[in-house]
């Protein structure tokens, strides 16, 4: 599904916050019919292309653009993109690397526990290595949040995996 909406923020940060864009009602029903949830491939001006969740609030549909994205295609509040929606038929409603699959494929138990998280958990997990750049890095990355995994017995505690990344890299310092 195809549609032009115009880039926006919220004025009213009791609806949310962040730039957006207005998804049209029609639209956003359709997709909740020919999607398993509200997790969809959005492609803007038929070049960018990104993992997103149909949002709603306070009547309005709407799809969340973070601000780096925004400032890295060079696009300005008020300007019209052209957006395709597609239901996003992913395992993570996201990519993920080859380097956190070989990592699972490596530590069953850490992979349990992974796949016991809900969906949003492992998204949120999935963006921690996803925007790491360096193939070693994301290794590293992967390796210490399935140890936290394991020590936690599943509950991610960001604070406590936070605090775990940082001894990982003490103890690898020269």
């Amino acid at each position: 599904m195809e549609f032009e909406t115009i880039l926006e923020t919220f004025k009213d940060h009791a609806i949310g916050y962040g730039p957006h864009v207005k998804i049209p009602e029609e639209v956003y029903q359709n997709m909740l019919n020919i999607s398993k949830d509200k997790r969809v491939i959005c492609t803007i001006n038929q070049t960018v292309r990104l993992h997103s969740a149909l949002l709603q609030k306070s009547g309005m549909y709407f799809i969340l653009f973070n601000q780096p994205l925004v400032k890295k295609q060079k696009w300005s509040i008020g300007e019209v993109l052209t957006v395709h929606l597609a239901p996003d038929d992913s395992t993570y409603g996201m990519p993920i690397s080859e380097e956190f699959q070989e990592v699972l494929a490596s530590d069953p138990e850490g992979s349990d526990w992974f796949h016991q998280l809900t969906p949003g958990k492992q998204r949120s997990l999935l963006h921690v290595i996803n925007k790491i750049k360096s193939s070693q890095l994301k290794i590293e990355r992967s390796f210490v949040i399935l140890e936290h995994l394991k020590k936690q017995q599943g509950k991610l505690d960001y604070q406590i995996l936070n605090q775990d990344i940082k001894a990982f890299h003490e103890k690898m310092k020269f």
